[in-house]
């Protein structure tokens, strides 16, 4: 009975049952008036000088309490007497003040929390009250002080309520007068300045996020994505849409993206980290870069940060474009983006960079690479590429304006334009475009320029290409042709080029490495902006494949022109493919492989057998579109072995080097087998080390699948031999990296990594038997071929045999009118280039034995892809008659 007695006992006075009694609606009231007026005690006795108070303990301490009280209320059943306190009382008044005079970091981040608080509650609906929304902005006035330091983890706090609060702004219907009142703009200001700070009253939330919007981390997330909320409160409310147009938003927002911009380092260097240097470059042993003294490394972390905070607001813009619903808006966002940063600052930019020590040229086309590579909107895109490559503007006619925010955006549109036409000392592309540049730059003597400027190449031709194909190149109108090439030149051209691999390195495992690319080239000519509609027609249904296929071919069709000038400035790279650099190199196949890719344009005539148009002419941009646009007939000539493509004839020309070279060298072949072998070995070494932890999975099957899928990503010869933390775009069509941070590494955009990657996971064989027969034709030639056993002879030479210079002749392309000197002509680099010629000349370079075996194995590579990119073309696009 006592035991009973006891335990009903304690039962009644126990700890937690006096803690409920407490922590009841009138008993937590009361302890939060208590707190409130404590706190509002110490304020008022200390006048503003509490952050040189003791009090501020004190303070923190109720504001502690507040906050507790607060929260234990949200998790308590109605009535919810304490949030209708504040209400009544305006304690939030008192806390806004405090904070503004406190500079006690514990008692801000108690504040915004309280804030925070009150945001969440729907009972007194503070998000309308206009006293409330007054105080919280007066909060972050004095926040955003110069003489008041606010830390990162309070920063953050802080805007992360104002992302709150424009997150509930989103769920209603109209944006509450509290946060938002629109007023004219009258003649008391006539200032940009006044008008600023009278727009700034009215919508006062959207200039607290502004100002945190370029920042990286959660604070600049936060900022972005409550920013972009706001722009979509404009599809809501015609007031809101009107007021951004005429705010100074838009400007603050290009001059915010100038200003990142300028951040940027001036000079750049493709180098590597010690500990990052790629393994083909060491295997190569590639001649040492020295950079210039001011020029910065790609892979210092500060140039990266800038790079990704600049990449993070610029799709920021992209976000907003696509978010928001307002064409007016839209309108307004681009003209701005167009006069206040593509005209004055990154274009000029581009211009006024030199190749004299390579630094700015190379960091500006890094840059620029850097844009297109991560912006996928189309309108930035097209209006950035149709300025710098001279296009005219795209016209568009617009109907009779009725609404007031079309008038606004108009009367925007032209003070921009008047802006821009009063810096007359401003370059134009009307005398430079980006395509004379581009020419230069690949016409340069500096490898790192070189580099640079087809690694931009590369992206534009890869998936930008039919917003610059008529400005990059000079095209030709063949019509809707079926069937340009028959069966058997088909398998003539594929011979040619295998027989070229063989010549190169007979080994046994070239079958594999063949298989291999067909499996890229797939993945590759798929992805291809160009190939999207064909592949859509040829995949809508057994029943319609029929119709798929004959609409398929009868798209229109174009072939380059032999007197192209970037034909002719790849080509001219392509003749000291033995001798140059090889991040040259790769960057050059894979420009290459991009526009053998291109559905739309024909292989003949440039790689394959030439083709004979009997009329044709230089097609532009508004003939490219229309379907309506002449036709020119095409015939494909029969005497294919009696004139090779320029491709073919440069192929054939550096295969037929390799003789001499074996004639000079002693043991040649022995040391280029190793070298396929090194990598080879490499790439199985790669391969055991994966598969360890899928080994220990049970379900193998999925595990093999996983590999083979993220080995699909490999796209052109460059990006297998690249290695990434981060995915790359070529996953995807339209893919974004997920770090912005490393866009300027040459971990992954350039050449990285292990030769390796060369090869994926092997597909279906072309070719019934185990070894190619090749045809009897005049395109073969007496080679000499290397065997390469499974067991490699040793080389006779000297150990160091590799570290062996050697001197090669160098080629160069004459024209009529050549340039002196690449930067104050780099605008002559269109003219006259139908006379181009290759010839060798008395020059000569001298290169490491190991560097010339890495650069034939490569050229052999480059060959197997061509081959597969034509044979995956023939099978996908119906480019081949059977009959």
């Amino acid at each position: 009975m006592d035991f009973w007695s006891r335990l009903i006992g304690g039962a009644a006075t126990s700890p937690n049952s006096k803690q409920t009694i407490r922590t009841g609606p009138q008993q937590r009231l009361t302890s939060f008036k208590l707190a409130c007026l404590q706190l509002q005690q110490a304020w008022q006795k200390k006048a503003g000088r509490i952050f040189n108070s003791p009090a501020r303990g004190t303070v923190s301490s109720q504001l502690q309490t507040i906050n507790r009280l607060l929260r234990e209320e949200t998790h308590a059943a109605a009535p919810h007497l304490c949030v209708e306190y504040v209400a009544t009382a305006q304690v939030y008044a008192v806390v806004s003040s405090i904070e503004a005079t406190s500079r006690d970091e514990q008692v801000q981040q108690e504040a915004v929390r309280f804030f925070d608080l009150l945001i969440d509650r729907e009972e007194e609906d503070f998000i309308e009250n206009p006293d409330f929304a007054d105080k919280l902005m007066a909060l972050f006035r004095e926040t955003s002080d110069t003489s008041k330091s606010v830390s990162p983890e309070t920063e953050v706090q802080m805007v992360e309520l104002l992302f709150a609060i424009t997150a509930k702004l989103r769920q209603r219907s109209a944006v509450p007068l509290a946060w938002f009142r629109s007023s004219e703009v009258n003649n008391e200001h006539p200032t940009s300045s006044a008008r600023l700070l009278h727009k700034s009253r009215d919508f006062p939330l959207v200039f607290k996020l502004l100002d945190h919007v370029h920042h990286s981390g959660k604070t600049g997330d936060f900022a972005r994505t409550g920013l972009l909320y706001i722009f979509e409160l404009a599809a809501k409310s015609p007031d809101v849409e009107k007021w951004i147009i005429e705010s100074e938003l838009a400007t603050l927002m290009a001059s915010g993206l100038g200003a990142l911009y300028s951040q940027l380092s001036s000079k750049v260097a493709l180098t590597y980290a010690p500990e990052s240097t790629p393994s083909i470059l060491t295997f190569s042993n590639a001649s040492s870069f020295d950079p210039p003294y001011d020029a910065e490394p790609v892979f210092s972390t500060g140039l990266q940060t800038n790079l990704g905070t600049f990449l993070s607001y610029l799709i920021f813009w992209q976000d907003i474009l696509e978010r928001c619903s307002s064409p007016d808006i839209r309108a307004t966002l681009l003209d701005h983006f167009d006069f206040l940063f593509l005209r004055p600052l990154l274009y000029p930019s581009l211009v006024e960079s030199s190749d004299i020590d390579s630094g700015s040229s190379v960091a500006v086309m890094t840059y620029l690479r850097s844009v297109l590579e991560n912006v996928s909107n189309a309108d930035i895109v097209r209006l950035l590429l149709r300025y710098m490559l001279g296009s005219p503007p795209e016209t568009v006619k617009e109907s009779k304006p009725s609404r007031p925010s079309t008038l606004a955006r108009r009367r925007k549109s032209e003070s921009l334009v008047t802006i821009s036409a009063s810096r007359s000392n401003d370059p134009t592309p009307d005398l430079l475009t980006l395509t004379n540049i581009i020419h230069g730059y690949l016409l340069s003597r500096n490898q790192q320029t070189v580099t640079a400027s087809l690694r931009l190449l590369a992206i534009i031709l890869r998936f930008w290409h039919n917003l610059t194909t008529t400005n990059l190149l000079k095209m030709q109108s063949l019509g809707t042709t079926d069937h340009p090439r028959t069966l058997e030149q088909h398998e003539r051209s594929l011979d040619f080029l295998y027989t070229l691999a063989e010549d190169i390195l007979d080994d046994d495992g070239l079958k594999e490495y063949y298989e291999s690319h067909l499996q890229d080239a797939q993945a590759m000519v798929e992805m291809h902006p160009c190939s999207t509609e064909c592949l859509l027609q040829s995949g809508l249904s057994a029943v319609a494949a029929d119709t798929s296929a004959m609409t398929r071919n009868k798209r229109l069709k174009h072939a380059i022109s032999e007197d192209d000038p970037l034909l002719a400035d790849l080509l001219s790279l392509l003749d000291d493919f033995l001798v140059n650099d090889i991040e040259v190199n790769l960057s050059l196949t894979e420009n290459m492989a991009a526009l053998a890719s291109c559905s739309d344009i024909l292989l003949e005539g440039w790689l394959l057998q030439p083709i004979s148009v009997n009329s044709g002419h230089q097609l532009t941009n508004d003939e490219m579109r229309s379907e309506e646009s002449s036709l020119a007939a095409v015939k494909i000539p029969s005497d294919f072995p009696d004139r090779l493509s320029p491709v073919f004839d440069r192929l054939s020309s550096l295969v037929g080097r390799l003789e001499t070279l074996r004639q000079d060298i002693q043991d040649f072949d022995i040391y280029l087998a190793e070298r396929r072998h090194i990598f080879k070995m490499g790439e199985e070494i790669d391969n055991a080390v994966a598969d360890v932890p899928k080994r220990k999975s049970s379900e193998m099957g999925a595990g093999m699948q996983a590999r083979v899928h993220d080995q699909m990503r490999v796209g052109s010869i460059a990006e297998r031999l690249r290695t990434s933390s981060n995915v790359s775009r070529s996953s995807s069509p339209r893919g974004r990296p997920q770090e912005h941070a490393n866009d300027l590494n040459p971990q992954s955009d350039s050449l990285v990594g292990r030769l390796s990657h060369l090869r994926v996971s092997p597909s279906p064989s072309p070719s019934k038997g185990l070894k190619r027969t090749f045809s009897p034709s005049p395109l073969r030639r007496d080679s000499v071929s290397s065997s390469a056993s499974n067991t490699l002879p040793s080389p006779r030479g000297p150990p160091d045999v590799l570290n062996r210079k050697v001197r090669l002749k160098t080629y160069t392309r004459r024209r009529k009118h050549a340039r002196e000197n690449t930067d104050s002509e780099a605008s002559s680099v269109n003219n006259d280039s139908g006379n181009d010629e290759s010839e060798m000349t008395g020059e000569t370079k001298e290169i490491g034995l190991s560097h010339l075996l890495t650069n034939i194995i490569i050229l052999q590579e480059f060959v197997l892809e061509l081959a597969a990119i034509t044979q995956v073309r023939a099978s996908l696009f119906g480019e081949v008659s059977i009959t």
